[in-house]
């Protein structure tokens, strides 16, 4: 049986970082991805902040456009923010930092579907995969395990990890490409309207030649009957605000999936650790994640290279990761998760209750107190107005 020091599940963002960076500190990796290539079947819109970019990148030509104007579309009017943002194909965006992984020492096996886990004693644990291509099953011996492949993580079968109560909050989407760039190609659009979704929304990001459309709404809304699918043919053929720029442009690809907004309670167990969607480590406002995914990864490395310094995989020494995710991020991603909370509470007042208020709590500093007045019952008081503000706007 192969061994390594570490197994890294999915080669997404956040499993291709860690993947690197335990590589490039002589570790033993062997990094796991069940496409043909990583972000062949990505759901993901491709836009975050161009920090990470620069920081966990580092090469434009993986860059599709400089994003530096957020506008939100609403029922009774718009606002928009600078921002610094770039937006990316997943395919090539993921792939690069696979192969980047695989440069730097990683062992990246593609086609391999991993089928199951054991975690023995700290520092002992078992990986088995599917060769999709031979239909071959192998198991690998680690250290640790790393569970970076998304919504269906396997470390769900954890109970430390299970996510089964937070399903209500996940999202599902469905993201195209179209052959136009319909606006200014620095600028991104998000439309948030009760009449697309009471809770949710569409976007329109442009990439070089084409760009990114989509939409996407929580789980609690299909339930109720709501097609994402039908959904996004309205977005593109009939809406009012985005017929016009879409419709009789070609699809070149097309792409869904679930969408895991809301966090798990635990990161790490004994030989385990959890990065990105398959920790919920997503915004429950927006669907954004490649920052936090990123940052996990790189905090992920840190906490197991320090774990091989001091001999000990047990939890109490990969709780270190929880650690610095807690000083990192999840603080921002609470605090998310309560906003979210209270949006969907709102569904009880009516169908556009939930985009008022994010409109009143997110977009606060462009309205005075008299206009959040006016959002929470509009139309009975008209539309509110935009103040100039010079607040600028991060995707986290």
């Amino acid at each position: 049986m192969e061994n390594y020091d570490v197994v890294v599940i999915g080669a997404g963002p956040g499993g291709s970082v860690l993947a690197r960076r335990l590589a490039e500190a002589g570790k033993s990796v062997l990094l796991l991805e069940k496409d043909v290539f990583s972000g062949k079947t990505s759901a993901c819109g491709g836009l975050f902040d161009r920090p990470y970019f620069d920081k966990y990148v580092g090469d434009d030509t993986v860059m599709e456009n400089s994003i530096t104007k957020n506008t939100f579309i609403m029922p009774w009017g718009q606002v928009s923010y600078d921002c610094d943002q770039v937006t990316v194909k997943r395919r090539k965006f993921d792939r690069f930092l696979s192969e980047k992984a695989q440069a730097s020492g990683a062992v990246l096996r593609t086609r391999c579907k991993a089928t199951g886990y054991k975690v023995y004693q700290s520092g002992r644990a078992e990986v088995t995969y599917l060769n999709l291509e031979n239909r071959e099953e192998k198991t690998v011996g680690c250290k640790v395990v790393a569970f970076a492949d998304g919504p269906h993580t396997l470390a769900r079968h954890n109970p430390r990890f299970d996510h089964k109560k937070n399903k209500p909050f996940w999202a599902y989407a469905y993201a195209y490409e179209v052959d136009t760039v319909p606006f200014d190609a620095r600028e991104i659009k998000i439309y948030l309207d009760h009449t697309l979704f009471p809770w949710g929304y569409g976007w329109i990001f442009p990439n070089k030649t084409e760009s990114n459309i989509g939409v996407g709404t929580i789980q609690k809304e299909i339930d109720k009957g709501v097609k994402v699918k039908d959904k996004l043919f309205e977005f593109i053929n009939s809406y009012k605000d985005t017929a016009h720029l879409l419709k009789d442009h070609r699809i070149v690809d097309k792409k869904g999936g679930f969408i895991p907004m809301w966090l798990i309670d635990h990161f790490s167990d004994d030989s385990q650790l959890v990065i990105g969607d398959a920790a919920g480590m997503v915004s429950p406002l927006f669907g954004a994640g490649i920052d936090y995914t990123l940052d996990a990864g790189n905090f992920a490395a840190e906490t197991i290279l320090n774990a091989f310094d001091k001999n000990d995989f047990s939890r109490s020494v990969l709780q270190e990761y929880d650690q610095r995710l807690e000083k990192g991020f999840l603080k921002d991603l609470r605090k998310q998760m309560t906003v979210a909370r209270i949006i969907m509470a709102g569904l009880k007042f009516g169908v556009g209750f939930p985009v008022k208020i994010l409109a009143v709590i997110a977009f606060g500093a462009k309205y005075t107190r008299w206009n959040k007045i006016r959002i929470l019952l509009y139309p009975l008081l008209g539309k509110p107005a935009v103040i100039k503000s010079t607040e600028t706007l991060s995707h986290k």
